[in-house]
């Protein structure tokens, strides 16, 4: 599945995605959520960078 998102759209995405991966870090959270957000992360970045 592609979505196509405006660079604002995804900077917004990756600054929810890092707030949440914080919180984990903050709580020793090692869930398998965690791997699932850092792939996302992941690809904002790479999206992120594409844009520019």
């Amino acid at each position: 599945m592609r979505i196509e998102l405006e660079q604002i759209e995804v900077l917004e995405l990756l600054g929810m995605v890092l707030a949440h991966l914080n919180d984990a870090e903050a709580a020793g959270d090692m869930s398998p959520r965690i791997a699932t957000l850092m792939s996302i992360r992941d690809k904002l970045a790479t999206e992120l960078r594409g844009q520019q």
